[in-house]
């Protein structure tokens, strides 16, 4: 080989080698900190998780976090033993973490100290955010001077001065609303302002003065700073804490409604084509309603399901999950709060007549499935017998069904018997026995669902406690 051809492949080693391993490397210096444990963490939502754990300092006391691969950009913290006191600072790209140092010290408070005394260096985005949080204080403080000028006014009933001080609130606020635009402006790429800007709140109208007209208002532009197209807020509280705002303080608590909110979200995600946005939204949210204990709100988890993720967009997951993901959801879906229920037509235990769900004529009935053998179901039912008696004469019924195949029938008989439920109970051979649980998905005994008058799903997986409650609401006035 000749000797251009050795600088040739020299040269090619080192820019594969700068372009496939983009390194990190992360000094910590905390004085007055004895322990030799330190942790570096990543945020999502308001959950912090473990990206590299050190136990030992450097010659120069320092912790130094290194990796071969860049982090994610996102909002990081140093966690400190024996308490877990932190400290945080922004990762914004590839550049800023290769030689990122830290230092702060630490005397009698570290929850204080640590981010009081915190001096970041190579890094224009966290000496971006340092200098925001500095401007605030000073805001702060002009802020807080005049809260104690308002309420003395407001004691006097002096409405000049209060008018007064209001609007001196009303300068700084925009002063800071200015700031913050000028540092979205200035610094687009930077982390930081997109982390101020995106935790603002929208700002209503004046000439907006119903309650209805402010909610829509506030509503429809609550996602209007967050930017969907940097995957880098993922790793911040920013998309977690505005998702759980939109949806428990913002949406009526039904579940279409409910429903809809969540396909807005992730129908903003997918709209600004970042994929690992739109993946975090859509496995946030189908997480949130798998296993939900408000009822009915698994239908929320059948629409996001069948709408994202049995489509063919949840290019993450591989097809066995997706598979079990898309069966659950089509199971679930025709047994939806609101759906009418699948007709059951058993045989009585007692003396074989079959006996259909749709030939009993009441306002409300209860199918309930129930296990002799099983010891929860014991507990329920006894609990269920007073609900039952107390409402069997003013337009109710429970249709049970027991879990037993006909030729264990007698269990069903014993065990009815000893805990005296009069209402109807059925069971059938083995073969029919399996259809209806699973026309009724049934996974677990006991479960109970609440039928309507039109045999339409009202409730499900409810309590006897909750049914007694339900019934004394709808019922309770016929006393």
């Amino acid at each position: 080989m000749n000797q251009i051809n050795i600088i040739l492949l020299f040269l090619y080693l080192i820019l594969f080698s700068n372009y496939t391993f983009s390194q990190y490397k992360i000094t910590v210096n905390i004085e007055g900190y004895k322990n030799d444990t330190c942790i570096l963490g990543y945020q999502i939502g308001q959950s912090t998780y473990i990206a590299q754990s050190l136990y030992k300092k450097n010659k120069k006391g320092a912790f130094v976090f290194e990796g071969e691969e860049s982090l994610l950009g996102g909002l990081y913290s140093i966690l400190i033993k024996p308490d877990n006191k932190y400290f945080q600072f922004i990762i914004s790209n590839d550049e800023e973490q290769k030689n990122l140092i830290l230092s702060t010290r630490i005397d009698k408070n570290p929850a204080i100290e640590l981010t009081e005394n915190l001096v970041i260096k190579n890094s224009p985005d966290n000496k971006v955010f340092n200098e925001y949080k500095n401007f605030l204080g000073k805001m702060r403080l002009k802020s807080d001077n005049y809260s104690s000028k308002l309420n003395e006014a407001k004691s006097q009933n002096d409405s000049v001065s209060i008018k007064r001080i209001n609007e001196y609130f009303a300068g700084l606020d925009k002063t800071v609303y200015d700031f913050q635009n000028t540092l979205a402006e200035k610094y687009p790429t930077f982390l930081s302002p997109k982390l101020i800007i995106g935790g603002r709140n929208p700002i209503v109208p004046k000439h907006l003065t119903s309650r209805t007209e402010i909610f829509h208002y506030y509503k429809n532009h609550f996602w209007d700073n967050v930017d969907f197209s940097d995957e880098r807020l993922i790793r911040t509280p920013i998309f977690k804490d505005k998702m759980n705002t939109y949806l428990e303080k913002l949406t009526p608590q039904t579940v279409d409604s409910i429903a809809k909110s969540c396909e807005y979200m992730i129908d903003k995600a997918l709209e600004y084509k970042n994929k690992k946005v739109f993946q975090f939204f859509a496995v946030q949210l189908l997480n949130r309603y798998a296993k939900q204990e408000v009822i009915c709100m698994d239908g929320v988890y059948v629409t996001i399901a069948q709408k994202y993720y049995c489509t063919g967009l949840a290019y993450w997951l591989d097809s066995t999950k997706l598979e079990n993901i898309c069966d659950d959801a089509a199971k679930m879906a025709p047994l939806r709060c609101g759906k009418n229920a699948p007709e059951i037509r058993l045989k009585n235990i007692n003396d074989s007549s079959y006996v259909s769900l749709y030939n009993i004529r009441k306002k409300f009935v209860a199918v309930y499935f129930w296990d002799p053998t099983c010891g929860n179901c014991a507990k329920v039912s006894k609990k269920l017998i007073p609900v039952y008696n107390k409402w069997k004469e003013k337009g109710f019924e429970i249709y049970g069904v027991c879990s037993k195949p006909w030729k264990e029938v007698s269990l069903c008989r014993k065990k009815e018997k000893e805990t005296e439920m009069t209402w109807v109970n059925t069971t059938d051979d083995p073969y029919p026995l399996a259809w209806v649980k699973k026309y009724y998905d049934l996974r677990s005994n006991p479960f109970i669902y609440l039928l309507g008058e039109n045999k339409e799903i009202l409730y499900k997986r409810i309590s006897a406690e909750q049914l007694d409650e339900i019934l004394e609401r709808e019922l309770g006035k016929n006393k």
